[in-house]
Parts: C-alpha cells; structure tokens; sequence
C-alpha cells in the first residue's frame, strides 16, 4: 500500500470518529432534555394517581365510580413507573447505539 492510500485511510477514520463523537454530544444533549421533561412528568404522575386512588377510598362502593376512580390512580402511577425506567435507562441506549460493535453496555453521556 502505498503512502497516499494510508494517509486517505488514516482521515476517514479521523473523520467517521469525529462524526461519531458529534454524533453521542447530539444524542446526549437529547437524553438530558427528555430525562428532565419525563422526570417531572412522572412526578406528577405519581403525585396525581396517588391523590386520585386516595380520593377513590371516600367513594361510594355502588356504581363503578369508586373501581374507575382507582383504576385511573393505579394506571397513572404505573405510567410514572414506565416514565422513571425510560429516564434510568435512557443514556445506557444512547451509549449502545453510538457504541455499535463493543461489547460493553454502559453510558455514554456524563451524568
């Protein structure tokens, strides 16, 4: 292989690495807005199902006020749990994504 041939090698390479590393900086700035948003989202989805199940307690048990009103409690509460997974997991998929061919799962967005 001649000089010229390793040299043009050598700059791809640079430059795939440089576009990788923008690349996980973009991802990144990404995951920390959506952990922001999601994260109080959650809160306020336990908050609200956690007041709404407790509302459903002074109910009366004829009808289905009292099972809707629970039901609607729980199914919020649960939401926020999804919300927190999606936050806790968030920057291990953007390390998985930018890190295609590695073995490794870990984060690569500073926390």
């Amino acid at each position: 292989m001649n000089k010229l041939a390793i040299l043009a090698l050598l700059m791809t390479g640079g430059l795939l690495f440089a576009q990788v590393t923008t690349i996980t900086s973009v991802l990144c700035s990404i995951v920390s807005d959506i952990q922001a948003i999601v994260g109080i989202l959650a809160l306020a989805m336990f908050i609200i199902g956690g007041v709404m199940y407790a509302i459903a307690h002074f109910l009366p048990a004829g009808g289905n006020y009292r099972s809707n009103v629970q039901g609607w409690g729980v199914m919020l509460m649960m939401g926020g749990i999804i919300g927190l997974i999606f936050v806790i997991i968030a920057p291990y998929i953007v390390g998985l994504v930018t890190g295609i061919g590695g073995a490794s799962f870990t984060s690569s967005c500073p926390t």
